[in-house]
């Protein structure tokens, strides 16, 4: 396990000045090309300018260690917007949509995320400092959910298009996230599995004592980065398929049934809080939880198709110039 990457070191004082002047000129510049384009436009870079900016005055004032698990974060999070760019324009919109939504994307799902994590695992937090060291580790994948929903409401409320569709335009690219998020336990060294003897076994920092190892175990965090590197290759064929774009919304609640499934199936091999049993029952917490989900994912996915069939019904598609134009 390598829970830290890498150490930047403290930045000189002699390159202070100029670095942030090559920053303000790049700002200057990138905010000028999109200006006709309006705030929406030039609100990335600004938002890039003033990180760096930020980066280089705490770079100036100390160093900074590079942790893996919010390294991965990070680098999921860059590629699977990088996607989701890529299939907005496919879809025929405007790719800075996906940009103008993905930062609060990652502050309230990260929020969301923790706190989970944090009521799952309340005897590991002692303070406040505790719960906000989220480059340590510590998030609950479920937390996405709720978090994802409401940004993604907001957004569609606010740019005037059907929540469906703006959660379709994002839905592929949440495995690819998710791998390098795994990847990131994986480094970090939670996560892991229960004590085995394969060969491919793994001992990680125990969740009582990170100075002690645990027996060699499942690698869970592989098992699941392995597995949603098939869902997103499956995600990218489905997007394509006209049996599963049938109604807004419909890739979304799959990407959300894939999970449930893939989680219920990893859960027979991982430790930790949401491997505890529940109510005496044979599933444990997360397994309770993805097998109610895929009841209410169920029951959207026929409410959505039978409410747009009713649609089609009522507002059939009309033939013009040997094309056919669906209903707005």
């Amino acid at each position: 396990m390598r829970p830290e990457l890498a150490v930047i070191p403290q930045l000189s004082p002699s390159l202070l000045l100029p670095l942030l002047g090559l920053v303000f000129l790049f700002s200057v510049v990138a905010v000028a090309s999109q200006w006709r384009g309006g705030w929406e436009a030039v609100s990335v870079p600004l938002i890039f300018g003033g990180a760096a900016f930020g980066l280089l005055i705490v770079l100036s004032r100390t160093s900074i260690t590079l942790h893996s698990y919010g390294f991965f974060l990070i680098l999921g999070f860059g590629i699977a917007t990088w996607n989701a760019c890529m299939e907005a324009r496919r879809r025929g919109y405007d790719p800075n949509l996906v940009l103008d939504l993905m930062l609060p994307m990652l502050l309230v799902t990260v929020a969301c995320c923790r706190l989970v994590f944090v009521m799952l695992n309340r005897s590991q937090f002692h303070s406040l400092s505790d719960v906000l060291q989220v480059w340590n580790g510590g998030l609950s994948f479920h937390g996405i959910f709720p978090g994802s929903i409401a940004v993604v409401g907001y957004f569609a409320l606010t740019r005037k298009i059907r929540f469906g569709i703006l959660a379709d335009i994002l839905a592929p690219s949440v495995f690819l996230g998710y791998f390098f998020g795994r990847l990131g336990c994986f480094f970090n060294g939670c996560c892991y599995g229960y004590a085995c003897d394969l060969p491919w076994a793994f001992s990680f920092p125990s969740e009582e004592n990170r100075r002690v190892f645990t027996l060699p175990s499942h690698p869970t965090q592989l098992y699941s980065a392995a597995l949603a590197l098939v869902l997103f290759w499956f995600m990218q064929r489905a997007k394509v398929n006209p049996k599963l774009t049938r109604f807004p919304g419909q890739l979304t609640l799959l990407v959300f049934g894939l999970y449930a499934v893939e989680r219920f199936f990893v859960e027979h091999f991982r430790a930790g809080a949401t491997a505890r049993y529940l109510f005496g029952t044979p599933f444990t917490e997360a397994q309770f939880v993805s097998v109610a989900g895929l009841v209410v994912i169920a029951l959207f996915w026929r409410t959505l198709a039978q409410r747009e069939a009713k649609m089609l019904r009522e507002n059939p598609p009309v033939e013009s110039s040997g094309e056919i134009e669906a209903p707005v």
